[in-house]
């Protein structure tokens, strides 16, 4: 759901700022390095998903001298309806999240009114980093759009959990038998949501990527987490002796990966740094796409810094395509005119705004 009105209390060196964004176009955020840009994108950020993408703490995000930060804003419905949310977090830890005047106790309520997906610096991890990036990427559009995800996922997790605790203490007993079946029940349909996903949307991926860069022969291959060849109960039971003298679980969705290949070669060495981001826009891309096929629930786009690492040619392609989604986001850069031209988008549904020192300004 896009929001048509922010506001930011003491989040990092915004003292205090209100917006009224575009809810479907573009919202530039301009301004030197250190204004402030990419911590209005961390609110915002952490509105939905109840997380910084920047720092794991959350004293850090209260601005210096502040008891607590406050987020607030206004979402409309697919009904057109306005529902207030907010969040706020003090200096002892202590935080709230409200929906519609009421406090909620888990973040899932609160994400599942802000799908959001981010393209900052980090999200070369997608490429670069360890499986749980990709996995994590993948169940990111599952909890949208696959219904019982979350639910099985958490099945799984916690059943994994207790398994991993009896091959710690080696009780191979009845209990863990009851766990492990649990395991392959819940692992099984896991596995088939994620490659049930994954064939949804490679399709869209390899269009978009087509769009962006003159790139052939990308490949995504769904790894499983175990040789699916075989039954899970069956690897369970040949590699017995190996999880109890280890003490975990060596196999499952746990373990999943995308294998991304350009021409057979992993992708994070064969492209460029400016390719792998035009290629990791066209994952996320394909996600936003995927989910509005499925739900007329809008969803936000933030994009921090877009004009690094891309050329021209590949910046102007990538605001076109976020342009063409029909839905909020949001887009920092150092100069609008990276972004923005008064005289050709004239009348485009875009919000420029300048901050400085924490301060924003409405230019257009």
């Amino acid at each position: 759901m896009p929001i048509t009105s922010l506001k930011v209390a003491d989040f990092r060196n915004l003292a205090a700022v209100e917006l009224a964004p575009y809810a479907h176009g573009l919202n530039l955020i301009c301004g030197k390095n250190g204004s402030g840009k990419t911590s209005l994108l961390e609110a915002i950020h952490y509105l939905g998903l109840g997380r910084s993408f920047r720092s794991h703490l959350s004293t850090p995000l209260i601005r210096q001298s502040a008891d607590k930060f406050s987020l607030y804003a206004q979402v409309v419905s697919e009904t057109e309806h306005l529902i207030p949310v907010g969040a706020e977090r003090d200096q002892q830890g202590s935080s709230k999240l409200r929906v519609a005047g009421k406090d909620i106790a888990s973040i899932t309520e609160l994400a599942a009114l802000l799908p959001i997906l981010t393209i900052n610096s980090q999200s070369h991890q997608l490429l670069e980093s360890g499986p749980a990036f990709r996995r994590r990427y993948l169940d990111w559009g599952l909890f949208y759009q696959t219904e019982g995800f979350l639910t099985c996922w958490r099945h799984y997790e916690r059943a994994l959990k207790q398994r991993n605790v009896l091959l710690r203490e080696r009780r191979l007993n009845n209990e863990i038998h009851v766990w492990t079946n649990e395991l392959i029940k819940h692992g099984v349909l896991l596995d088939n949501m994620r490659r049930e996903y994954v064939a949804q949307l490679l399709p869209l991926i390899l269009t978009i990527a087509a769009r962006l860069m003159d790139l052939s022969e990308i490949e995504m291959e769904y790894q499983s987490g175990w040789d699916n060849r075989d039954e899970l109960a069956v690897v369970f039971k040949r590699h017995e002796a190996d999880e109890t003298r280890l003490g975990h679980t060596l196999f499952g969705p746990h373990r999943a990966d995308l294998d991304i290949k350009i021409q057979g070669v992993s992708a994070k060495h064969f492209l460029s740094r400016g390719q792998q981001k035009l290629l990791i826009c066209a994952m996320i891309l394909a996600q936003g796409m995927l989910l509005s096929t499925h739900k007329e629930q809008g969803l936000i786009y933030l994009v921090d810094d877009l004009p690094s690492e891309l050329d021209p040619v590949s910046r102007q392609k990538l605001i076109l395509l976020l342009k063409e989604q029909k839905t909020q986001v949001f887009i920092t850069a150092i100069e609008s005119n990276l972004i923005y031209d008064p005289v050709n988008d004239k009348g485009a549904p875009i919000k420029v705004f300048h901050v400085e020192h924490g301060a924003y300004q409405t230019l257009t």
